[in-house]
């Protein structure tokens, strides 16, 4: 297991839709990405974030809107072109050089959809078969090799496809590599027990704890300081009670 697992803290919070929400109204930050590094830093500061997450897959959809691509209309070769596309990834490129530019050497994380997330972005689950997971995994692998930077000590995916757990083994050999840590969050019908190779598994079955929502409406199941605990911020909340809720949590945001 890397070193870079000790930079993800008890309580992971995935703030990012919270922070479009209350800081941009709404307006995705990727569609200018000489800011995203101030808008990051400032939903840093605002939740107390020591690990910053960076996420990729806001970033395909702004790109797709932006080009006028209607994601339904694609099939998997046009999703694989768009990952490629020179102009989509110097926009990826752009962002994460801002990132680590603002944060002045925080640890950074980056969150992807795995390839069973991100095939159900443009087809359905009937169309979806081993083949099209095959090429879409091998697909995001590449990318995760041109947006690896030295600050990056986290690759996280989310996956809700119990078939396309067996696809990512490319994902997890990149993170290898680059001695970061691997992370999944499994959603849906997807389990723990059906993925391997990673070094830290969020959800049934895994280590790691994935906390609802009504977390943030004062449910008291606080996430135990030997029992790393995954949550995202709801992005209707009302920033007041997302500061409180913090202060409840005893400082353990990060």
């Amino acid at each position: 297991m890397p070193d870079e697992i000790n930079v993800i803290p008890p309580l992971w919070i995935d703030g990012y839709a919270f922070g479009r929400a209350i800081m941009r109204g709404g307006e995705e930050p990727w569609k200018t990405p000489d800011d995203l590094g101030f808008f990051l830093r400032d939903l840093s500061q605002l939740l107390s974030l020591e690990l910053v997450e960076v996420p990729v897959l806001p970033a395909i959809l702004a790109w797709a809107e932006m080009q006028g691509v209607a994601l339904a209309s694609l099939d998997p070769r046009g999703m694989e072109n768009l990952l490629a596309d020179p102009g989509f990834r110097a926009v990826l490129g752009r962002g994460l050089d801002t990132a680590s530019g603002a944060l002045g050497g925080r640890p950074l994380a980056l969150s992807l959809p795995g390839p069973g997330a991100l095939a159900a972005l443009f087809m359905d689950e009937d169309d979806i078969d081993e083949d099209v997971l095959d090429d879409l995994s091998l697909s995001l692998a590449d990318l995760l090799r041109f947006l690896y930077r030295s600050g990056i000590s986290v690759f996280r995916f989310v996956e809700s496809d119990p078939r396309a757990l067996a696809f990512f083994d490319p994902l997890t050999n990149v993170a290898r590599h680059y001695e970061a840590a691997s992370v999944l969050v499994v959603q849906g019908a997807a389990s723990a027990e059906d993925a391997s190779g990673f070094d830290l598994v969020y959800g049934a079955g895994g280590e790691g704890k994935v906390l609802d929502a009504v977390i943030w409406e004062g449910a008291s199941n606080p996430p135990l300081t030997d029992n790393k605990s995954f949550t995202e911020v709801p992005a209707d909340m009302v920033p007041e009670t997302v500061l409180a809720r913090l202060r409840q949590l005893g400082g353990q945001a990060a």
